[in-house]
C-alpha cells in the first residue's frame, strides 16, 4: 500500500463536536456517531497497511484575516463564534486516540486542501498515486478535495460510510456527482475486502516465483 494515502478531510472539533462552531450555526450532520466509528476503523486499518495518513483542517488566524469569502460573505457569524480560530478547541482535531499522532496535518484555509499548501508535494515526495478519502463535509470540503485531486491526476476512492454532511438530498447529489465523475465510490468493507485480496493475490505470486 506504499502508493496509497488516507485523506481525512475536516474531521476537527467543529464539525465532529455538538459543540463546534457548525453546530452552534444552526447545522447538524446526519449520522456523526456512525462516521466517527467507520472513521476509527479505517484510521485504525490504514496503519495497519502502513498507508501514509494525512489529516486536513480549516484553521484561521484569531482576526480572519485569511478567511477570505466564506467568512467575509457568506458566513460572518463564525467571528462571533469563533468558528475555526487557530489554538482553539473548535480547530483541533477529533480525538481518534493514538492515531491523531501518527498523521500529516495540513492547516488549509479554503475549502480545497490543495490550494496554497504543501500537501501536493508531500503526496509526490512520498510517490503516492492513489487517494482513499473520508470526512466532512460531504458536499463542501470532501468533494472540494476529490475534485482537486483528480485534476492532479490522483485516483481517488471515497468511503462512502465514513462520511456525511447536513443534508440527505445533498449527501447522495454529491456522492453521485463524484462517482460519475471524479472517484470510486464504496463501503469500508468493500474497501477492506478489496485491499486484502490483492495483498493475498501479490503474495500468492510472490511464493509461485521463488
Amino acid at each position: 500500500m506504499r502508493n496509497t494515502a488516507l485523506i481525512l478531510v475536516a474531521m476537527q472539533n467543529a464539525f465532529c463536536s455538538p459543540e463546534g462552531s457548525f453546530w452552534k450555526r444552526g447545522y447538524s450532520i446526519l449520522n456523526i456517531d456512525s462516521v466517527l466509528n467507520t472513521v476509527r476503523v479505517l484510521l485504525s486499518f490504514a496503519h495497519k497497511k502502513g498507508m501514509l495518513v494525512i489529516f486536513t483542517k480549516l484553521e484561521y488566524k484569531s482576526d480572519y484575516s485569511d478567511s477570505g469569502l466564506l467568512v467575509k460573505h457568506l458566513a460572518p457569524e463564525i467571528i462571533k463564534l469563533g468558528g475555526y480560530c487557530e489554538n482553539s478547541r473548535d480547530s483541533k482535531l477529533f480525538d481518534f486516540q493514538e492515531c491523531n499522532e501518527r498523521g500529516i496535518v495540513i492547516v488549509k484555509k479554503r475549502y480545497d486542501p490543495f490550494f496554497n499548501t504543501d500537501l501536493e508535494d508531500i503526496l509526490k515526495a512520498h510517490q503516492i498515486t492513489h487517494l482513499i478519502v473520508a470526512g466532512v463535509l460531504t458536499n463542501v470540503c470532501v468533494e472540494s478535495c476529490v475534485r482537486s485531486a483528480f485534476d492532479r491526476d490522483f485516483e481517488v476512492t471515497v468511503i462512502r460510510d465514513a462520511t456525511s454532511t447536513y443534508s440527505e438530498e445533498l449527501y447522495r447529489a454529491s456522492l453521485s456527482t463524484m462517482e460519475r465523475h471524479f472517484a470510486k465510490i464504496v463501503l469500508f468493507k468493500e474497501l477492506e475486502r478489496s485491499m486484502d485480496n490483492r495483498y493475498k493475490k501479490r503474495v500468492a505470486t510472490s511464493s509461485n516465483t521463488v
